[in-house]
């Protein structure tokens, strides 16, 4: 009898240690399964409170480069923010030999005094700790509270979560790689990105020759490269020893933004060292100003609606040529170096291309009006020509004469004159559609071509043209007025010089009427 009650208690026995087999399988291959630091905490949890019936539970992680302990997750502790440092004493010298302790007495009397002056035991209500170490180095803790029951935790549950913690252990190191290789993917695919970027950004900046289209993308790509609200251009002036915007993309007011990009509004400009841009200027290096209030260097702030602002000198051969201003990341977040190095490197990109574009501007560009050259000028009105054919549209010439200019020369001097002839070219570059092309056609003439324009509607602008170039007032100068022939293209002619002919003829015919008046070519 006594042997059949052996070998039923040997039977027994042997099942319960292949269902603790068992569990622990289980237990190992759940932890295994999981890549997530946070579902590895919940799943470390829940296996531990299934097994043993106890709560609460915190779970640590140890940061090295702080030395302090960190509350990641926690059962049953109402969602507490908890930290603390670490204690080279006798907690830590228990902690390194790897295996799970009580932290109280039998009479319930916290073991290490340091800790329960701190109330740290009293917040967690735990009654075990048990620590995670991986290759010597602590890298968490597994706090346990009371079991449900009351009773002490016998042999068999000490050794599950002894193994538990063991097979922890090695799967958050996994977990903390595998987070560790993503955040290096992210990196180096934003990397790549960035690259083929900038690659693409140079290479467009390449076949973009006009200064003003060549702004405006360079301008794009800087905002969205750093997911800012809006941004500025400034180029600087030798002539004037200032930086003035040319070109601002970003503002709500659209009519207001081609204003200023059209020169029909003229922002302030700044000296070199002036303000945050003219400091980047100066320095010839980036500035960045993420919180602008109380920012001496930052003028008018408030009335500006910055918040944080970077500037990016452009550089060609160690001159600095301009500076590329961003403002307001759109996420309310601060510019950072990585913003910074991706502006570099359009700057660098971007400098050179509106140098070039600067040298070829200048090439077509009359010196005193700042309009194209006559060259230039019939070059595009041959593009216009073919197109117009092409496409069956029509479009109209104006000749233009400043009247009386002879007398401004004769009675005032060259300097007069000269004077006089930038005031129109100013005028004529604020007062035009953004499709309309003018050129200085030679002494006082200019020639604007009026793209897709009838003779009815160009005489309404050459006419507007007219009333507004009269209320130009110059210091010492009487005033100017103007006279102006319109011909129009399929009806007048076929061909440029037929055109340009009967345009001229047609502001001839203004002037022997008596000046300042628009004729039609009929």
């Amino acid at each position: 009898m006594n042997e059949s009650v052996k070998k039923t208690d040997s039977i027994e026995s042997l099942r319960q240690r292949v269902s603790e087999m068992e569990n622990l399988l289980n237990a190992n291959q759940m932890l295994c399964d999981v890549l997530d630091p946070v579902e590895l905490y919940s799943t470390i949890s829940r296996l531990i409170r299934e097994q043993l019936e106890v709560s609460p539970i915190g779970i640590f992680v140890y940061h090295h480069e702080t030395e302090n302990f960190e509350l990641v997750f926690s059962h049953g502790l109402n969602d507490l923010v908890f930290t603390f440092d670490k204690n080279n004493g006798p907690l830590w010298q228990k902690i390194l030999q790897k295996e799970p302790f009580p932290v109280n007495d039998t009479s319930g009397n916290p073991i290490f005094k340091e800790f329960s002056i701190n109330n740290i035991l009293k917040k967690l209500y735990s009654e075990w700790w048990v620590p995670f170490i991986m290759k010597e180095e602590v890298i968490g803790l597994l706090t346990i509270g009371e079991k449900n029951n009351g009773q002490p935790i016998d042999e068999i549950e000490y050794d599950y979560i002894k193994h538990i913690a063991n097979q922890a252990t090695v799967c958050l190191t996994a977990c903390n790689l595998n987070l560790k290789r993503q955040k290096e993917r992210q990196e180096l695919d934003k990397i790549l990105k960035n690259l083929s970027l900038l690659y693409n950004i140079g290479r467009a900046m390449t076949y973009i020759s006009d200064l003003k289209n060549l702004l405006k993308y360079i301008l794009e790509k800087a905002i969205g490269i750093t997911n800012a609200e809006k941004g500025s251009i400034m180029l600087y002036d030798p002539d004037t020893n200032r930086l003035s915007i040319t070109f601002i993309e970003g503002l709500e007011d659209n009519d207001y933004q081609e204003k200023i990009n059209n020169k029909q509004v003229e922002c302030k400009s700044f000296k070199p060292g002036e303000g945050v841009a003219g400091q980047a200027f100066q320095e010839a290096k980036p500035v960045i100003l993420n919180n602008i209030k109380g920012e001496d260097e930052f003028i008018e702030a408030d009335s500006s609606f910055v918040r944080s602002i970077a500037c990016i000198p452009m550089l060609v051969y160690n001159e600095v040529i301009g500076v590329i201003n961003v403002t307001n990341k759109q996420d309310d977040t601060q510019f950072t170096e990585v913003d910074i190095e991706m502006l570099k490197a359009v700057t660098d990109q971007a400098a050179v291309a509106i140098n070039k574009a600067q040298l070829q501007e200048m090439a077509i560009t009359d010196f005193l009006t700042g309009l194209y050259i006559r060259r230039y000028f019939m070059s595009r009105l041959q593009d216009e020509l073919l197109r117009s054919e092409r496409y069956n549209k029509t479009f109209s010439i104006a000749m233009i004469d400043i009247d009386k200019f002879k007398n401004v020369n004769d009675t005032y001097g060259h300097a007069a004159g000269d004077q006089a002839l930038k005031a129109a070219g100013s005028f004529f570059q604020k007062n035009l559609r953004q499709t309309d092309v003018v050129a200085r056609y030679g002494g006082e003439e200019f020639v604007i071509f009026f793209p897709e324009t009838n003779k009815k509607v160009a005489y309404v602008l050459a006419e507007r043209l007219r009333k507004g170039f009269s209320q130009i007032r110059l210091d010492t100068l009487p005033r100017l007025s103007i006279s102006l022939g319109i011909s129009t293209y399929p009806d007048d002619g076929k061909d440029i010089e037929t055109l340009i002919k009967k345009a001229d003829a047609a502001m001839y015919s203004a002037k022997q009427r008596g000046r300042n008046q628009v004729v039609k070519f009929s």
